[in-house]
């Protein structure tokens, strides 16, 4: 775990806002705080977050910290969020490369890191292909066999977007699609129908 101790201690001023956890894309979650009526992500960018800006405009002050580390650091009710360059040991930033985003507690624990995400992100993934044939038989109630059949792949779709269990696995499943369905239907016997080897006591 990466703590932050500031090298100058200080007491936090009183009433501050507090920064919001927000989900800003599909399984992505990033601190946020309000600025001119916009919840921003970034403070290394503008509004439209197409162009560089210091985090100066945002309110951030540069701070000092162990390790001979720098950066731009603005206070919340419940942290702090730092501003840092790719490598997370300065405060000076380069609008060719995206800045690096903490949230850090009041203790000095890391709660996000945007370079750790990026690094995630930039890992080679190791890819296989899984083919699974299922056979399942469905007692149909009054449904039709391609009832059956929408309901099975419903059910496989839900467990497959859902993926393993926490803890069970690293694997992770990234896509899957349905090659083929088909429904084979079981001939059930009529009550009409008569039972011959009963007559003939067989």
């Amino acid at each position: 775990m990466t703590y932050w101790s500031e090298l100058t201690s200080r007491e936090k001023p009183q009433d501050l806002p507090a920064a919001i956890k927000r989900q800003i894309a599909p399984g992505v979650m990033r601190y946020v705080f309000v600025h001119e009526d916009l919840e921003m992500d970034d403070p290394a960018v503008d509004a439209t977050g197409r162009f560089f800006v210091s985090p100066r405009e945002y309110g951030f002050t540069i701070r000092g910290f162990k390790g001979g580390r720098t950066a731009w650091a603005r206070d919340f009710a419940n942290g702090a969020m730092l501003v840092v360059n790719a490598e997370g040991t300065s405060h000076v930033l380069s609008p060719k490369v995206p800045a690096r985003i903490l949230f850090v507690a009041d203790d000095g624990t890391v709660l996000q890191d945007t370079g750790v995400a990026q690094q995630v992100a930039q890992r080679i993934p190791d890819l296989t292909t899984v083919r699974l044939t299922v056979n399942a038989t469905f007692d149909l109630h009054g449904e039709s066999p391609e009832t059956a059949r929408t309901i099975l792949m419903r059910l496989l779709d839900r467990a497959l977007l859902s993926g393993p269990r926490p803890g069970e696995t690293e694997a992770t499943i990234v896509d899957h699609m349905f090659e083929s369905s088909s429904v084979v239907g079981r001939a059930a016997p009529r009550t009409s129908d008569t039972d011959f080897s009963q007559l003939l006591d067989i």
